[in-house]
């Protein structure tokens, strides 16, 4: 590509290079500042809980019932902890995943150990509901350090994609030209 082949491609698909350029700025804020990540994602979710709430309590529905008063409220109230407490949050939400994680792969050993004499692949359940019990213990003791993990593989997933859907761009056009490339019918101009 010459110089006005590549300023004319960036004009031209500069909405389609949009989204993958952010994808990779958030995967890698998300590699580098996962606990950061983490914080700002409850206290977005805050937001969004007090803007609902406070948009459900000025419906006429809330003005006619106090069931709806009462949800537009817990949502305020909820959204406003998150955004003063987001890290506690966090810590509280992964806690209790880990929890269920916990209960439930507690659950399924105990069924996997009641068909032992049944089949003979109760031993691929139990290890595979040990290593969940595992998982769930970790997320019980370690919640943000097992969520910093988590945001990190996040993070590098959207930018592999996001370099992905460059690439994709950059093969459909070639020469100041829509190429067709095999998969989809695509215009020359």
């Amino acid at each position: 590509m010459n110089n006005k082949s590549v300023s004319d491609f960036i004009s031209k698909n500069i909405v389609q290079l949009a989204v993958p350029v952010a994808m990779i700025i958030i995967g890698l804020f998300f590699i580098i500042y996962p606990s950061d990540a983490i914080g700002i994602t409850v206290k977005v979710i805050g937001i969004v809980f007090v803007a609902v709430g406070l948009i459900l309590s000025g419906t006429l529905l809330a003005a006619f019932s106090r069931f709806t008063m009462a949800i537009s409220i817990t949502l305020i109230v909820l959204g406003i902890v998150c955004i003063a407490a987001a890290g506690s949050v966090a810590s509280f939400v992964i806690k209790m995943l880990g929890i269920i994680v916990l209960v439930n792969s507690a659950l399924r050993i105990h069924d996997a150990y009641v068909i032992k004499g049944v089949s003979d692949k109760y031993i691929n359940y139990i290890i595979n509901d040990a290593i969940t019990l595992v998982l769930g213990i970790i997320l019980i003791v370690m919640p943000l350090t097992a969520a910093a993990i988590f945001v990190r593989i996040v993070g590098a997933v959207m930018m592999i994609l996001g370099v992905s859907n460059i690439i994709t761009v950059f093969k459909v056009y070639k020469d100041g030209k829509y190429i067709e490339d095999g998969t989809d019918v695509v215009w020359e101009e």
